[in-house]
């Protein structure tokens, strides 16, 4: 068929034109079609978290595109393209209107899977949320709740969908984003990336501080041997002065998932190795406590601050 004969059939006089317009549309249409979807489906493999989210991604895209075949043919057929050009506006309207949550957790899933914010696996907090990644679905993220039903950051086993569609409306924290050192996870896991966290301890002015800096970083060594069996940075300390006492932070990378378990045995390690030093290092707490503690008016014995050579008074006694 000559170029001449093709414009002809084109004409608004010609008896074909529907039709002919119809199967131009849906030829063009489907061709877009299987080259963007082969395209899509090469990226998906490579970079979908799970091939079953890359696999419902590329079904939920030919149901679209199915569907938007189908109106642009049946229109084609009227003749018409100033009614063409008018329902494809009104369509994408009402569809952008009613379907404006699903589309913006679609975009938020593909804004995972380009950008890379998390994966799973991975600690974050989103929402006021904090849980550790199971999965990556094309309208939600599965959280295994960190906290909620204990006081801390140990997993509670409660699951949480958090909808993808919130990604572009809440700030995202990743725990270990940055941190490129990485320690073995656990049977199953992949390996975990390392934070920073600390113990705090309060001492008294009196106390050896030096030897109380030491036992510190001796605890934490310790502590993450026990928890990780292996740390790669030295735990170090960082000191303040406060009122009536001297602020020690010791801090250490840890994994996020064990970060509750490493700073509990810093703090008893911390304790034993006080304890056997006490007449060098006091520690140093609030005076209500130890009210609450002994009773009104006694205080316990090393919570007041011994001056060398002061001899104990009655209440030490």
């Amino acid at each position: 068929m000559s170029w001449p004969a093709v414009i002809q059939a084109l004409s608004p006089d010609a008896p074909l034109r529907g039709v002919l317009v119809a199967v131009l549309t849906a030829l063009v249409l489907t061709w877009i079609y299987v080259h963007t979807r082969r395209r899509l489906r090469v990226f998906l493999e490579s970079s979908a978290h799970k091939p079953e989210n890359a696999a419902a991604f590329l079904r939920g895209y030919a149901a679209v595109w199915k569907a938007i075949i189908a109106v642009f043919v049946l229109i084609a057929a009227a003749g018409s393209f100033s009614m063409l050009g008018l329902t494809v506006g009104f369509l994408g309207t009402m569809l952008g209107w009613s379907l404006q949550a699903p589309i913006r957790g679609l975009a938020a899933w593909v804004m995972v899977v380009l950008k890379r914010p998390f994966r799973i696996g991975d600690r974050i907090a989103i929402a006021e949320v904090t849980g550790d990644v199971t999965d990556i679905q094309l309208n939600h993220i599965i959280l295994n709740q960190v906290g909620g039903t204990v006081q801390g950051e140990e997993r509670s086993g409660r699951g949480i969908l958090v909808p993808t569609a919130m990604l572009f409306g809440e700030s995202i924290i990743n725990y270990n984003l940055f941190k490129e050192d990485e320690v073995p996870g656990e049977t199953g896991e992949a390996p975990s990336k390392l934070m920073l966290d600390e113990v705090t301890i309060r001492v008294t002015f009196g106390s050896d501080f030096e030897l109380a800096k030491t036992l510190c970083i001796e605890a934490a060594r310790e502590a993450l041997q026990e928890v990780l069996g292996s740390f790669r940075e030295e735990p170090f300390t960082r000191v303040e002065f406060l009122p009536s006492r001297m602020l020690i932070r010791v801090r250490y990378h840890t994994v996020a998932a064990k970060r509750q378990e490493v700073s509990s045995r810093v703090t008893e390690l911390i304790w034993k190795k006080f304890s056997r030093h006490g007449d060098a290092v006091d520690f140093r707490c609030p005076v209500a406590v130890a009210d609450v503690v002994r009773g009104e008016g006694q205080l316990a014995p090393f919570m007041i601050e011994r001056r060398s050579g002061q001899e104990p008074n009655a209440q030490e006694r």
